[in-house]
């Protein structure tokens, strides 16, 4: 595995990642409800409009495939070589991408973007604690950890392992 490489490839995906999900929420705030704790998503549906939320997919499906062939060429690229060498690339950067999503979309831009969802702008769900209980930790205590990152490392593995 090689180290400065894993940690700058997770550093960029970071950037990318957190970059094109808050473009995508301040084109479509109303449609990255649907995503919230239920309270809001509850709160704020009558304001949704499907054709934005299938616009917000477009936007967000491209983005892991073309990080999911990034990963896994960079690590080919970068010598590393076998199964398990790329699975634990793939895991350590997919990690470094949980922790930057946590910090800054889950901890961070909650705060600042309430008022831009309409119907859910006085939810309990807005507060840090009540927040980070229902969203921010299990999904990346948990999902991210047990789930996400070692599929995603498994996609690495597999694109790394064809090149």
């Amino acid at each position: 595995m090689n180290w400065a490489r894993t940690i700058l490839d997770g550093c960029v995906m970071s950037m990318l990642f957190n970059a094109v999900v808050g473009v995508g929420f301040l084109l479509w705030p109303q449609a990255y409800s649907t995503m919230f704790p239920k309270e809001i998503r509850k709160a704020a549906a009558p304001y949704v409009d499907q054709k934005d939320v299938r616009k917000m997919k477009w936007l967000l499906y491209p983005l892991y495939v073309l990080m999911f062939v990034y990963w896994g060429i960079s690590a080919g690229l970068a010598g590393v070589a076998g199964f398990w060498p790329l699975f634990w690339t793939g895991y350590v950067e997919m990690t470094m991408v949980s922790v930057s999503d946590f910090l800054i979309l889950d901890c961070w831009l909650p705060r600042k973007v309430r008022h831009m969802i309409r119907g859910a702008e006085h939810c309990k769900a807005w507060e840090r604690r009540e927040w980070l209980k229902t969203l921010a930790i299990p999904e990346h205590a948990l999902g991210w950890t047990l789930l996400v990152c070692p599929v995603a490392a498994l996609i690495v593995a597999g694109v790394g392992s064809l090149f």
